[in-house]
């Protein structure tokens, strides 16, 4: 009896050290959850992980919308979207011990260390990515040759960055039409930059269009507007913390420089925060 006492002892102690080792600790710093256009039919919640990295999109009733896996490098390996809870595209990225990638769903991406760019010729199809020093797109261009029938599919998009805030951006697809935007930034850091970093890297090869509200500058933006002959603009309010962090982002829209609405653009949540 007093050696099973003596066992029984020894593991209470070791499941006590264990569970005590494996607490997460809280980093006040880091994003717990951002909320998109909260209130409205437009919602996201932006979910994030132990390392303050993006983990989930959701909409306002917590159906997934996407999901990011990582490796233990920090490298997104999977990338799942959804709708009504079902995925609809599904994307497996393979990496080099470089943490470059290598493949997407089996497609082989070469990488030109002089050029920082991906870029592969299949068949009909040609592909380049230019990127910045943080792996981010600043040029991309799929282009699909069909010579016999003379409809060469294209799509291309053009990112100009200062100072690692994203100035402007302009595309054309033959599935997307024309698209520009053009920002200014204050002084306040956006806590997105990094926290979607990884995210970003494979966005600029799937999906260039995931960074049309700016979300890839050190920054956080003041002010939006569009190409010359669209009379849309939103000019951007900051409310901020006592630790200066980013606590509110709040929109106001004009058209033809008129007021016509203001709402609440996201809401920011840091790791150790009650969420409602």
């Amino acid at each position: 009896m007093k050696n099973i006492f003596f066992l029984l002892t020894i593991a209470i102690t070791l499941f006590s050290c264990s569970s005590d080792d494996s607490k997460t600790i809280i980093n006040p710093n880091l994003l717990l959850r951002v909320d998109f256009y909260p209130g409205t039919t437009f919602e996201e919640q932006w979910n994030f992980n132990s390392d303050g990295l993006l983990i989930s999109i959701t909409n306002s009733d917590n159906e997934l919308i996407e999901l990011f896996l990582y490796d233990t490098n920090n490298n997104v390996i999977q990338n799942t979207k959804y709708s009504s809870g079902l995925p609809t595209e599904n994307y497996i990225i393979t990496y080099n011990s470089s943490n470059k990638i290598t493949s997407i769903n089996g497609k082989n991406y070469n990488y030109s260390v002089s050029e920082n760019r991906y870029y592969y010729t299949l068949g009909n199809e040609s592909f380049s990515c230019e990127l910045n020093t943080d792996g981010i797109a600043t040029h991309y261009l799929d282009f699909f040759d069909f010579p016999d029938e003379g409809d060469d599919i294209q799509t291309e998009f053009d990112f100009q960055y200062e100072n690692g805030n994203m100035l402007s951006y302009s595309g054309f697809g033959s599935s997307l039409g024309e698209i520009e935007a053009h920002f200014n930034y204050g002084n306040v850091i956006n806590p997105l930059k990094m926290a979607t970093l990884p995210v970003l890297k494979i966005k600029s090869i799937l999906d260039p269009r995931f960074f049309n509200d700016g979300i890839s500058s050190n920054n956080i933006k003041e002010y939006k507007r569009y190409s010359l002959i669209d009379p849309e603009t939103h000019s951007f309010g900051i409310l901020i913390y006592p630790s200066n962090k980013i606590e509110l982002l709040s929109q106001e829209n004009f058209s033809n420089g008129v007021y016509e609405s203001t709402l609440t653009n996201s809401y920011y949540y840091y790791q150790g925060d009650v969420i409602p």
